[in-house]
């Protein structure tokens, strides 16, 4: 019961949101868009973002504490998770991707969701930097006021987890104490799961990872606004350098916000609504909107597709994760 109310109530978000983003646009004028589009550009943002992906599969390499995972796996794992998050709510996907890592590299999951939680880490606050760096080349405070909130967020999430890392033996030791008072099997269960959490972001502190790992997130970064970019020139936008980067802060941002597959409704709402505000047409704004989702969809979903056919031991266990998450 509990599971059919959870789903029914993020599809009632995504629903809404698709509601408030398409009511009275001219349907005209937005296909219109949408058709004129240039195809070489369109053919540039998808081998972009296809890059991006690869690109991510090596950097996630350098989150494990030890080398544990090669790339091909790496490369499998990690499209297979961003596929399971466009088909299953609440980015279920990141467990199931944690699920399968665990499986393919011998660690815990606990340690794999942890290399997940650093990724993350990493993305925000990379993004948010570019932000902050872009954000003077706006003419709207409101938005650099808005966005930078969520920079400085995300700055105190990384200042706590460094924190955490440099005086994780105090954390443990502390820890201990009071799981010696309780002493209970939950508690010597969630003790030790906390030992290995910490430990699994212990690369983000590494000397010889972390240059790695800035490298590949500034890289991975750049690449990205690059699709951004593109999608702006092939619907004649010629967006700005800053409004590129609030395109695409304002798409993964909203992202993050728990809903049906994929983000759906939710992106195409807020994403549409912010380029409005900079003075962008709403049917060009949602136009952009639609593709740039469409082509996220495309790259992980077709080779998604293709690893979960031929990836056949792996279903019965995406299937306990679904499950589990339930």
């Amino acid at each position: 019961m509990k599971k059919i109310v959870f789903r029914v109530a993020l599809w009632a978000i995504t629903i809404l949101c698709l509601y408030f983003a398409f009511r009275k646009i001219e349907w005209e004028t937005f296909w219109t868009h949408i058709t004129g589009a240039n195809p070489l550009w369109i053919t540039c943002a998808v081998l972009l973002t296809c890059i991006s992906y690869l690109l991510r599969s090596r950097r996630w390499q350098f989150l494990f504490p030890r080398p544990v995972i090669n790339y091909f796996d790496s490369v499998r794992v990690l499209i297979l998770g961003f596929f399971m998050n466009n088909i299953l709510p609440a980015r279920t996907g990141e467990f199931v991707r944690a699920h399968l890592g665990a499986k393919v590299t011998g660690e815990t999951r606990t340690l794999v969701l942890a290399t997940i939680a650093s990724e993350r880490l990493a993305d925000g606050l990379t993004l948010s930097l570019m932000f902050v760096v872009f954000a003077f080349g706006l003419s709207n405070a409101e938005h650099r006021t808005d966005f930078m909130y969520v920079a400085v967020l995300f700055a105190v999430a990384s200042v706590l987890v460094l924190i955490t890392l440099f005086v994780k033996a105090q954390v443990f030791t502390l820890a201990d104490r009071i799981n010696q008072r309780i002493d209970s099997k939950l508690s010597n269960y969630t003790f030790n799961r906390l030992q290995v959490f910490i430990n699994g972001l212990t690369p983000l502190t590494a000397r010889k990872q972390l240059p790695y790992i800035t490298l590949w997130s500034i890289v991975i970064w750049c690449v990205e606004l690059l699709v951004y970019v593109c999608i702006s020139q092939a619907f004649g936008a010629h967006l700005s350098g800053s409004y590129c980067v609030l395109f695409m802060v304002a798409v993964n941002f909203s992202s993050l916000i728990p809903a049906a597959p994929g983000g759906l409704g939710v992106i195409e709402l807020i994403t549409s609504s912010v380029l409005v505000s900079v003075g962008v047409g709403r049917e060009l704004a949602l136009s952009m909107v639609v593709v740039q989702h469409v082509i996220q969809y495309l790259v992980v979903g077709i080779p998604g597709a293709l690893v979960m056919a031929s990836w056949k031991k792996m279903r019965k266990e995406i299937e306990e994760v679904e499950h589990e998450q339930a």
